[in-house]
């Protein structure tokens, strides 16, 4: 998810092999503690985190279209509450970088991605949901040295579930009957995002920067 050509290459295999797509799980995620680009020079954590999975949606969508009822899930996170848009290029410069505002920053990225997506697809048949799994165990923040990150770690540890536990709402939302698309869903159930993720500004503005930094000509919409 670090390079976009490994993206569309990977792409390129699914939509020739299989003739059909009915879930599409964005579950990626880095963070990290030093600033790093990704190969296309883009700071790694939203490199991976929303550009990777931005470009490989869209280059997907017409599998996900032939195949309704399908469904798009993006992993998102709680900490998406304390992200924060970065314009004009939605990354942190290196001498301002930080892992806990990069990852934020990312999370944020992901819900609005989820919210966007519902709108541009609306009646086609194609349901987008973002989830927050919980504080999962996982090896998610193994590079990550931040002492204000290890400290609230620390407190929380009571709450970190299994990735067993963590999986529980990634399953609701690809099983149940009762979704709406475009819903930020968190221990199978619906929640209130941030209040950012509900302004349509920031979210169409997201939408075409995010374009532009990938050199996306023109993004499926629900009439294609």
């Amino acid at each position: 998810m670090a390079s976009l050509q490994s993206i569309r290459e990977f792409a390129r295999r699914i939509t020739v092999n299989y003739l059909e797509l009915h879930f599409l799980i964005n579950n990626a995620g880095l963070a990290v503690s030093k600033y790093e680009e990704t190969i296309d020079g883009f700071e790694i954590t939203m490199g991976v985190n929303h550009f990777g999975h931005f470009l490989l949606t869209e280059l997907l969508l017409p599998l996900l279209k032939r195949s309704i009822p399908s469904r798009i899930i993006i992993l998102s996170s709680i900490a998406h509450y304390r992200g924060r848009l970065i314009k004009p290029d939605l990354q942190i410069q290196p001498k301002k970088y930080g892992e806990v505002k990069a990852y934020c920053l990312s999370k944020l990225a992901n819900t609005m991605h989820a919210v966007e997506l519902s709108e541009r697809l609306r009646d086609s048949g194609i349901t987008v949901v973002s989830v927050h799994p919980g504080v999962v165990k996982t090896e998610i923040l193994r590079d990550v040295k931040s002492f204000a990150l290890k400290c609230f770690i620390a407190v929380n540890r009571p709450r970190v579930i299994s990735p067993w536990k963590g999986v529980q709402t990634i399953m609701y939302t690809v099983l149940s009957d009762n979704l709406i698309s475009g819903g930020y869903y968190s221990n199978c159930a619906l929640k209130e995002p941030s209040k950012i993720v509900k302004n349509k500004e920031e979210i169409i503005w997201l939408r075409n920067r995010t374009r532009e930094l990938l050199g996306i000509d023109k993004l499926v919409t629900a009439n294609d």
